[in-house]
Order: C-alpha cells, then sequence, then structure tokens
C-alpha cells in the first residue's frame, strides 16, 4: 500500500518579494495613522464636538417647538442649555438645569445662543454672536473653531 503524502518542501518562508510589500503596507499606515494619534488637542476637539452636538440639539428643539426656551449659555467652566418642563413651560433658570463642566486649562467664548423658529441664531438675543459668521473658538494647546451661518448652519472647519 502506497502513502498518500506531499511532498515536503524543503525551504518554507516568507519571499523577498511578500516581506518588502508587507513593510511598504506596514509604512504606508504608519504615515497616515500615527499622526492622528500622536497630536495634541484631544481635549478641544472632544469639547468642539460635545458643544457641536448640543448646539444642533437646541437649534431643533428652537425649530420643533417654535418657543423661546431654547438657548445655550457658555462659562468659563461650564456650559448649560435651557428647556421644556414637563408641564410646557419653560426652564431658564440654571439651578434647574443639568450643567456640563469642562477642564479650567480649555477656554471657550462666554455667552448666550438663543435660535429662532427656522433654526437660525438671534444676533439680539445672543451675546455670544453679535455678526454672522458666528465664530465659537474653544483655546487650549490648539484652537478650534465651531461657525454658525447666517442662515443656522452649524459646522466645525477642520
Amino acid at each position: 500500500m502506497k502513502k498518500n503524502s506531499k511532498p515536503h518542501p524543503r525551504h518554507s518562508g516568507f519571499t523577498i518579494i511578500e516581506l518588502v510589500i508587507t513593510l511598504i503596507l506596514i509604512g504606508i499606515l504608519a504615515i497616515t495613522v500615527l499622526p492622528k494619534f500622536f497630536r495634541g488637542g484631544f481635549a478641544e476637539i472632544s469639547l468642539r464636538e460635545q458643544l457641536l452636538s448640543r448646539l444642533h440639539l437646541v437649534q431643533t428643539q428652537a425649530m420643533n417647538h417654535y418657543q423661546d426656551c431654547f438657548f445655550l449659555q457658555i462659562n468659563s467652566d461650564n456650559y448649560f442649555s435651557g428647556e421644556l418642563a414637563t408641564n410646557g413651560n419653560c426652564i431658564n433658570s440654571a439651578d434647574f438645569l443639568e450643567d456640563i463642566s469642562f477642564s479650567s486649562d480649555l477656554t471657550l467664548s462666554q455667552g448666550v445662543i438663543r435660535f429662532d423658529g427656522l433654526g437660525r441664531v438671534r444676533l439680539v438675543d445672543s451675546s455670544l454672536c453679535s455678526q454672522f459668521p458666528c465664530i465659537i473658538s474653544v483655546q487650549g494647546e490648539e484652537t478650534h473653531t465651531i461657525v454658525i451661518e447666517s442662515e443656522g448652519y452649524i459646522h466645525a472647519p477642520l
């Protein structure tokens, strides 16, 4: 009876071409991905994204309810937004609103932003914005901004 076996190669391993291609791919990944992990400014980016999200929420609430209740108040070490109570009345007092604190190493543009029923910033009632585009800056190791255009478009430039 014959054994059904495959011949065993004398040399096993990677070819030089496979090794070179692997090193090139690792080099490309290192050049494109690693700088994103080692740059500073994580706290600024995180706070900017939180504020961007809260601004979108407040703007949407103002458009859905078409009321004057919704605003974003930014102070030196925290921010909070106004809302409706369960009975439909406005809650504008900071005592009843949950504030979000952030590091004292960061500085923000301070003031109030109010939106109208169409999602635009009401310059008359907004101490943070006096003209368009309205720019909110978050400063720390780096400076990041949030821009609100005259028609209500809120974005964070790169």
